[in-house]
């Protein structure tokens, strides 16, 4: 399933902003993981480099919208797995949840060996810190607001790149099967 691969690297840019520090970095990231932790729900934009996008929605503590395309809605709610409204076997739900409970166990000491602090940039006229860094030998670059909490985060993935755009935090979504 598309979903698996890109919700990866979702989860990945999301889980991993908790350990996007090094020795300097680590006190302002630690606000950023802070931050996103108390986010009761975001929208992401993935961008993929074949020009296909997919959009995200989390409500906490354990629901996910993703739509790989208008006519496919994908809904995960526990190890409850929906695809247009169907319940898929429960095999298929407890696999979604195993890999993005699996995400969150991350290679804390490559991602301190590899993360950069690229300075500030402009996203979309936001002002953002920017950080590289390597987790389970993917790429990303993360781009973090004024409120502590991930703008953008552009990941390596084998397939591509995916430029996610994260948007609507605490926004009212409602994610029903």
């Amino acid at each position: 399933m598309l979903f698996r691969a890109v919700s990866a690297a979702c989860a990945l840019a999301v889980i991993l902003v908790p350990l996007t520090a090094a020795a300097d970095a680590f006190s302002d990231v630690s606000h950023v993981a802070a931050a996103f932790k108390a986010v009761h729900s975001f929208h992401a934009v993935e961008q993929l480099s074949s020009g296909h996008t997919i959009l995200v929605d989390y409500v906490a503590p354990d629901r996910w919208r993703v739509q790989p395309s208008a006519n496919v809605n994908e809904v995960v709610i526990g190890d409850s797995v929906y695809m247009n409204g169907r319940l898929l076997p429960a095999s298929v739900g407890q696999l979604v949840q195993s890999n993005l409970k699996s995400m969150a166990v991350m290679a804390t000491d490559e991602v301190k060996r590899s993360v950069r602090d690229l300075g500030w940039q402009s996203v979309g006229g936001v002002r953002v810190h920017v950080y590289s860094f390597t987790a389970n030998n993917v790429p990303e670059t993360l781009y973090v607001g004024p409120n502590h909490l991930p703008v953008r985060a552009v990941v390596q993935i084998p397939q591509g790149t995916v430029t996610i755009t994260y948007s609507r935090y605490n926004a009212p979504l409602v994610i029903s099967p």
